[in-house]
């Protein structure tokens, strides 16, 4: 009779120790996950064309094409519009995965993401201040080209210059977000 009850002693210590420490994440927030993942990469995609199109309007600048430099603005603009649209869609599956942190278990994998979210939160916060910046730096280039402007190389350059400001720190939150999820995967 020891030997049974030793048994199911062990058995019921095994079940909890492997029940407490198995995760469990909502399908709402893995779902939302994968669409914020899908756009954050549509972002990227969009901040990329964006650097090769200020890097062609540059060289067309020193050509004196102003006709094709203000095509490629006009086309920034368009991609400008686009990035905020996918930063307000970005906030929205933020706000469904936050919404479902406190289903998530053990704590600690809720605690990972709960880490990966605010980094995110924290990236909307400078995709929009980096907007901000294209988007004076184009109108400034487009009043150039259009010679409705005389000398602004020293606001195009301290624009340039907080734009790649804020590139590099939303780099550094994407970085801190793939680590937090990282660790939240291996939780």
């Amino acid at each position: 009779m020891a030997i049974f009850l030793f048994i199911i002693l062990i058995a019921y210590l095994l079940t909890r120790v492997l029940l407490v420490d198995s995760k469990s994440v909502p399908s709402d927030f893995l779902k939302a996950r994968q669409q914020a993942s899908l756009i954050a990469q549509e972002i990227v995609s969009l901040s990329n064309e964006t650097t090769n199109n200020l890097n062609n309007i540059s060289e067309l600048d020193k050509e004196r094409k102003y006709k094709e430099a203000l095509s490629i603005i006009s086309q920034e603009f368009e991609h400008n519009r686009l990035a905020r649209e996918k930063a307000v869609a970005l906030a929205t599956q933020l706000e469904t995965m936050t919404k479902n942190i406190s289903g998530i278990t053990p704590p600690d994998a809720g605690q990972k993401a709960l880490e990966a979210v605010s980094s995110e939160v924290a990236l909307i916060s400078r995709l929009v201040t980096y907007n901000d910046y294209l988007v004076q730096l184009l109108g400034i280039l487009q009043s150039k080209f259009s010679g409705q402007s005389g000398n602004s190389g020293d606001k195009v350059q301290e624009l340039i210059q907080k734009i790649n400001d804020e590139a590099r720190a939303i780099n550094d939150l994407i970085r801190k977000f793939n680590e937090a999820m990282d660790g939240f995967d291996s939780e």
